[in-house]
């Protein structure tokens, strides 16, 4: 009997544990309604005459179109770095040359993300991004 109290106490205490790490940031931009909030972008929507919003809507998903041409370019390099890395004799006069391509369009990349940001925030007064670090940034 003393065996299987300790048995489920262990249980018990790792399954304590092992909630504690686990990672909820899922849920952590959910508002009440249980829709993603976006670090207040939709309730800024919200104040935007229906006008705004379909301009704003468009804008975004010309971006949207952009940034998904800019991000298959940048995989496009890493497969033609991955093939001449890859190769019986790399040429590392090559593989420079695609890294600073990669680095190029990076660069472009995150200049027109932040460009975009702040249009949005001149124009429509919508702070995106929440403040929060991008992944592209750092």
């Amino acid at each position: 009997m003393k065996k299987i109290v300790a048995i489920l106490a262990v249980v018990v205490v790792s399954a304590g544990a092992f909630a504690q790490t686990m990672d909820h940031s899922a849920h952590r931009n959910m508002d009440r309604s249980g829709q993603m909030n976006h670090g207040g972008m939709m309730q800024q929507m919200n104040n935007l005459t229906p006008e705004e919003q379909a301009e704003f809507n468009a804008l975004h998903a010309e971006q949207m179109r952009v940034k998904q041409k800019s991000m298959l370019d940048i995989k496009e390099i890493n497969l033609k770095i991955q093939r001449e890395m890859t190769a019986d004799i790399p040429n590392q006069k090559n593989i420079d040359k695609l890294i600073d391509q990669r680095a190029k369009l990076k660069a472009q990349h995150q200049k027109d993300m932040l460009n975009f940001r702040l249009d949005m925030k001149e124009k429509f007064g919508i702070q995106m991004g929440g403040g929060k670090k991008c992944g592209m940034m750092g």
